[in-house]
């Protein structure tokens, strides 16, 4: 019995740990906060900063639910959260309904942004005495200057709050974001632009979470079947010898904008070498469309997910007549034809494109990681469709249906309601623009910015093609920002899932999986040699064996003689 009894209680023990690490995970799951944002806005451009308060938060947690204050005071339905955010934007005054909704909720965190929060039974003794044009904002060592002015307002009765951001002024500093054990203000009724920087810090304080350091990435962007091998492999390996990681988006066809003709990635082995040694080497690979164009522009510099033509969803095949809200009677007709055409039109295209993309570049040993939408244009409702095969998304993100002409992204990666699941890991200081001669140095100029904030990624893109001398300035002049560590992609978790293709990373590896009706297809596409000599063989079989078999005579024709 002593004998049997260490391997009856380590079979206990081997049988508990399932248990003991579903447990774990789902004492993580509980504790991540779980936000409401409750918005009050009546015009669609208000309704748009609603995206960058999500892309905020989602730093903090994945658990977002946004609501209009109107909805939720028609529902009455009190949920179970952690943090409850009220932005009000619009300038019409609330019911005694819509301020319960908020009211209701006691004894958790709240943070109250924009117009009409001084209505609220949580800060019933504030209101504003006037308003300032602030040009700055400063608080806990960061300075931030604004590219544009905003508005603010000055409050009364704030002399016994923390005042954690300050608005400057032209007479003055004043509280911008301010709390109140633990209920917060932020006296601004827009939050665009660098204002949004500020928000994004003081959430740090709002949810009690741990700040680290900045973190570096670079992508070489917008390498397709025509780009030079050579000029690519230059910085390839510049990086690969520094023992760099970084990113490459792939685009998987090109397309002469004269002839319409089509060069794929099969037809670019050269490049498809180089791009498997980076892969190799460092190099984490993104899908960057499928053609980078639409109608008839070049390959990576037309847009592909957004009409731009018409500023709109791609809603038609770019053959087709256009079809306009001039083309329809009324509103509504127009709104059944982008509902019941438009968007299904969108959803066929985007899934074909990806899974297109995705097929074309697996094919040839390249493994998608994450996904990135040429000009970072792209709807809502692309962005939906888009994280049923994708968990990461790279870049800006596009915050309206209404034009592409406004991206965003915070200075941290984050993980908002509005991706339906996807992180998004930001870009936040642009590419070295040929045609600027101070791209470099406006580059490190908003690295210095970017610098300042907790747990911001200094990331910026850079096209092959335009040399490795270019590239190594602007690489020496990231040094010096050595202090932080170059961000790669494979050591974190990303999955791409299209038609049976997996590519999954983790702890920097990277694991495939195939159908093998695909993989059989390509076996016989790349040794298609070696059935040469197999049909010659099967040829010379037949032509030595069917005039046997015809001369061979029947048992009736032997009785007949």
């Amino acid at each position: 019995m002593r004998k049997i009894l260490p391997f009856v209680l380590l079979g206990v023990f081997l049988a508990l740990i399932p248990w003991q690490n579903a447990a774990a995970d789902e004492e993580m799951s509980s504790s991540e906060p779980k936000v409401l944002i409750l918005y009050h806005a009546e015009e669609q451009t208000q309704k748009e900063e609603l995206t960058i308060l999500d892309l905020l938060v989602g730093h903090f947690s994945s658990k977002i639910t946004i609501q209009s204050i109107e909805e939720a005071a028609a529902e009455y339905d009190k949920g179970d959260y952690t943090h409850v955010i009220y932005f009000g934007l619009a300038k019409r005054s609330l019911t005694e309904e819509e301020l319960f909704i908020v009211d209701q909720y006691e004894d958790i965190k709240k943070m109250f942004i924009g117009n009409f929060f001084e209505y609220f039974k949580d800060a019933q003794n504030l209101s504003i005495r006037d308003y300032r044009k602030i040009e700055a904002v400063s608080g806990d060592g960061i300075m931030i200057q604004l590219k544009e002015e905003k508005d603010m307002m000055l409050v009364n009765s704030v002399d016994t709050m923390e005042v954690l951001y300050e608005g400057v002024a032209s007479d003055g500093d004043y509280p911008l974001i301010f709390k109140n054990g633990d209920v917060y203000y932020v006296a601004a009724n827009s939050i665009t632009g660098r204002l949004s920087d500020a928000v994004g810090e003081s959430l740090f304080d709002f949810f009690e979470a741990d700040k680290f350091p900045p973190q570096k990435l670079i992508r070489l962007e917008d390498i397709h079947p025509r780009s030079d091998p050579k000029l690519l492999k230059q910085v390839g390996d510049y990086l690969a010898e520094r023992d760099i990681p970084y990113a490459v988006t792939v685009i998987p066809v090109y397309t002469n904008p004269e002839t319409g003709d089509r060069i794929h990635l099969s037809q670019a082995m050269e490049l498809v070498d180089v791009l498997k040694e980076m892969q190799e080497n460092g190099a984490s690979l993104i899908q960057h469309g499928y053609l980078h164009q639409y109608r008839k522009d070049e390959t990576g510099e037309g847009f592909e997910y957004w009409d731009v033509d018409n500023d709109r969803p791609i809603y038609q095949s770019h053959d087709a007549k256009v079809k306009l809200r001039e083309d329809f009677a009324s509103d509504e007709e127009y709104r059944d034809f982008v509902r019941n055409v438009g968007v299904s039109y969108e959803q066929d295209y985007i899934y074909s494109s990806i899974v297109n993309g995705v097929k074309e570049m697996t094919a040839e040993g390249l493994y998608p990681i994450a996904f990135e939408a040429p000009h970072y244009s792209m709807s809502q409702t692309g962005y939906k469709e888009l994280s049923m095969y994708f968990t990461t998304y790279v870049g800006q993100i596009q915050i309206s249906d209404r034009t592409y002409n406004g991206t965003y992204s915070p200075v941290y990666e984050s993980e908002p309601a509005g991706l339906h699941g996807m992180k998004v890991i930001p870009e936040t200081l642009g590419y070295i623009n040929p045609e600027n001669p101070n791209a470099v140095e406006e580059l490190i100029e908003e690295a210095d910015y970017v610098e300042q904030f907790s747990d911001s990624y200094l990331s910026f893109f850079y096209h092959p093609y335009l040399g490795i001398e270019t590239f190594e300035k602007v690489m020496e002049k990231m040094q010096k920002f050595d202090q932080y560590e170059w961000v790669d992609l494979k050591e974190r978790d990303h999955k791409t899932e299209v038609n049976g293709i997996v590519v999954e990373t983790a702890a920097g590896e990277i694991d495939v999986s195939r159908p093998i009706n695909m993989r059989m297809s390509e076996t016989m596409k790349n040794y298609w040699w070696v059935a040469v000599p197999i049909v010659i063989f099967i040829i010379i079989a037949l032509a030595s064996i069917l005039p046997k078999i015809r001369g061979r005579k029947t048992e009736k024709d032997f009785w007949l003689k």
